[in-house]
């Protein structure tokens, strides 16, 4: 008897931390150089929020993780630079006197790496749906001589944002 109550114990720990990881919260390995230099190339392990994105909207210049628009088993790190009914301005890497403009559609937020000169997001893929959000990145746990919270960072009004679009390859 003594053996079914430390299994159930244990049963019943592992699902609460399953149930913590799918519901309210997350620790994700995030690899590429788009986030540079907020986040590291080879690899940083962040704590993901995912409590925000359902009960409050999130903000222009928070880090986000989402699914990826192109291959949905994959998921990507990004930052929010306009949300719904905002718009984005597109200057051609080719032709940077002209301007595109973009409006972001209602329920989508548009996303953009820290690494302008490489990173795949929005300025490829366009507005994402909001409903793609995982969560909002809080802090680096790892590695551990970086750890600390990613602060969000105040960007310009998204009316008269721009950012390089570039050709697709």
């Amino acid at each position: 008897m003594n053996e079914y109550v430390k299994v159930a114990g244990g049963l019943a720990r592992f699902g609460s931390l399953v149930f913590c990881m799918q519901q309210l919260g997350d620790v994700v390995l995030c690899v590429g150089p788009s986030m540079l230099p907020t986040l590291n190339e080879h690899g940083d392990v962040v704590l993901l929020d995912k409590l925000t994105p359902r009960f409050s909207k999130l903000q222009n210049g928070d880090v986000i993780i989402a699914k990826s628009p192109t291959n949905f088993r994959q998921t990507v790190c990004k930052r929010i630079i306009a949300s719904e009914g905002e718009t984005v301005g597109l200057k051609h890497r080719y032709h940077p006197t002209k301007i595109e403009l973009k409006q972001v559609p209602k329920g989508h937020v548009w996303l953009e790496g820290d690494n302008k000169h490489d990173s795949h997001d929005s300025r490829y893929y366009g507005p994402v749906p909001y409903a793609m959000i995982q969560g909002r990145v809080l802090c680096r746990v790892w590695p551990l001589a970086q750890i600390g919270r990613l602060d969000s960072v105040e960007l310009p009004a998204a009316a008269t944002a721009t950012t390089d679009h570039r050709a697709a390859v």
